[in-house]
């Protein structure tokens, strides 16, 4: 994907997301709302109180607080596994286009997204700031990311915790094929030290569910170890392992306080994120 394809795609999952909300663009991240002004010709047409204006017959537009912006970091797994590609596109890909669109998402509410690349590190990374040109620089990032290698998720998730000095909001996008124990440690830390913690777990359709028949040779994209087997005979046992490996991470997310989303490459991405924002606002 071209860095201004991923650019515009971005732009497009959030306008397409925000369509028909009679709320304000900066749902779900810090902006809050300061006070109402007059409507002035060239006002963005989303900020208009169309509840005062029925009431009133006159236009008000919403104003929202912008001295108090916050950092959003957004953590991208690269490691190999990452890859793994069933679906309509691989889930790093996936995942590139969904914090493409919280970056640009954060940059609407005024706030600073920041992009760090993972997997046996840092690999790269672009500082959260409030500029022009910072979606793009994200989406160049994003477009070069190179994916291979085994993760350890939890001394990745140390090391962004030294870089992340400013107290915000961490996004880690990943499949969480990783010892969840250590894994909820790093996250833990991060919670301490005043950040909120989403995560947003990408999973293959064939990781979700195998297809019913069929012999495959598995191979992890991380370590290269094989295995053949007929999909008929494991299928069923994977789908158990699998809802109940999901459920204890959305029960250790619900415990420490962090959002959980789950979603494959299949579902729609602005839909998932929609439903995300308006879960957070209290909407739903």
């Amino acid at each position: 994907m071209a860095m201004d394809d991923l650019e515009l795609v971005a732009r497009g999952v959030v306008e397409g997301a925000l369509h028909g909300l009679h709320r304000s663009p900066y749902l779900g991240f810090s902006a809050e709302f300061d006070a109402h002004r007059e409507y002035q010709p060239g006002d963005d047409l989303r900020h208009v109180n169309w509840n005062l204006w029925a009431r009133t017959d006159r236009l008000y537009v919403k104003q929202f607080k912008s001295d108090t912006n916050l950092n959003l970091y957004l953590l991208l797994d690269c490691s190999g596994s990452m890859a793994c590609a069933h679906g309509p596109a691989p889930k790093w890909r996936y995942g590139a286009r969904a914090v493409a669109a919280l970056a640009y998402l954060a940059l609407l509410a005024r706030d600073a997204p920041g992009v760090f690349l993972i997997g046996g590190g840092v690999r790269d990374q672009v500082p959260p700031k409030v500029r022009p040109g910072q979606l793009r620089e994200i989406a160049a990032l994003l477009d070069q990311a190179p994916v291979h290698g085994q993760s350890s998720l939890a001394l990745e998730l140390d090391e962004v915790m030294q870089l992340c000095r400013r107290r915000g909001i961490v996004v880690l996008v990943s499949d969480l094929f990783d010892d969840v124990d250590a894994v909820f440690r790093g996250l833990n830390n991060l919670r301490f030290y005043g950040h909120e913690v989403m995560l947003l777990q990408v999973l293959d359709p064939w990781e979700a569910h195998l297809p019913e028949r069929g012999q495959y040779e598995f191979r992890d994209l991380e370590t290269d170890e094989r295995l053949r087997t007929d999909a008929a005979a494991v299928r069923e046992g994977v789908h158990r392992d699998v809802t109940a490996w999901q459920q204890d991470l959305q029960r250790r997310c619900v415990e420490a306080g962090f959002d959980w989303l789950t979603t494959t490459t299949r579902d729609p991405l602005g839909e998932v994120l929609i439903n995300y924002l308006l879960r957070r606002s209290g909407m739903t």
